[in-house]
This record gives structure tokens, C-alpha cells and sequence, in this order.
């Protein structure tokens, strides 16, 4: 089955089988998530994207959902300005870049801040804790986060 979405910004067309889901049609069809093992339960944030918006797994999406919708992968987030600006704070605070979980926080946390702009201390770490991570970078992370928090109201402030 072929079917047209946005990814990234750009209309395609991918073909999969409609028991696929949008991980194994984007690793098959694209050079997306092409090293990334991922859990198939949805739980490692690894295959997140969004999906309209919303952040989802995308190893539990039905690729015959995504007709017509926006996809958005870490990929394409990773070119954006906001994925700079997180970064260079990461990069600040001394993160040393794991390649299992770094990229997944930060495309999580990052769609977390859009959809709770100033999350209390508690809130934050729940969420940092929300993709696993065994490098022990979740103090840097929370530093990093509260950082773009502050910047990011600062922003508001001097629009208003």
C-alpha cells in the first residue's frame, strides 16, 4: 500500500503493508532510525516522533494511520533552532552524548516544554525519566531544561 504523509516538512509517498507500523516503514523506506533498535512496545523513546503534533512511538502507530498527517522525526527536529539552542545548553552543562538515549531526550523533553512550558521540579524529572537512560545524564538534562525554560519566558516576556 502506498500512502502520501509530510515528513519531515516535505510531502512523500511510502509504501508498507497495512500491519506495519510507521517505525518499520520509515527504517525500510527511508534512511530514518536506520541504526536504532528499538523496543516494539513503546516504552524505550527511541522510535518517538511526532505524529500531528503529538509525540508518539512510532513502533505502536499503524503505518495506515499516517495517511495525509505530518510526521516529524528526530531528524527533522534536529534541524531545527530549538534543537540547537537545546544542544549548546546540553553542550554548557557537560553532557557527555550517549548514543542510546540523547537524541530521544531531547526530541522528548523538548515536545514535552511545548505542551507544558514551565513544568514544576517534580513534573520535570518525571519526564526526564521517561526514556531510559543508564549514562547518568539526567541532572545535566534537568539543568539543561531549566535553562530553555528561562529563556524561553524570557522570550514571552520581551514579545509582550
Amino acid at each position: 500500500m502506498k500512502q502520501n504523509l509530510i515528513l519531515n516538512g516535505e510531502d512523500v509517498t511510502l509504501e508498507g503493508e497495512d500491519e506495519d507500523s510507521l517505525f518499520a516503514v520509515l527504517k525500510a523506506e527511508t534512511k530514518l532510525f536506520s541504526g536504532i533498535i528499538c523496543c516494539q512496545k513503546g516504552f524505550c523513546g527511541r522510535c518517538h516522533v511526532l505524529l500531528d503534533g503529538r509525540e508518539v512511538p512510532s513502533c505502536l502507530v499503524p503505518f495506515y494511520q499516517t495517511r495525509l498527517r505530518e510526521v516529524v522525526t528526530p531528524e527533522g527536529f534536529a534541524a531545527t533552532e530549538e534543537h540547537r539552542i537545546f544542544r549548546q545548553l546540553l553542550d554548557e552543562e557537560g553532557l557527555v552524548y550517549c548514543h542510546q538515549c540523547t537524541e530521544a531526550q531531547i526530541f522528548h523533553l523538548s515536545a514535552y516544554l511545548e505542551q507544558f512550558p514551565a513544568p514544576q521540579e517534580e513534573e520535570l524529572r518525571t519526564a526526564i525519566s521517561e526514556i531510559p537512560c543508564r549514562c547518568g545524564s539526567r541532572p545535566v538534562l534537568e539543568r539543561a531544561v531549566r535553562r530553555l525554560v528561562a529563556l524561553k519566558e524570557s522570550d514571552r516576556a520581551g514579545r509582550r
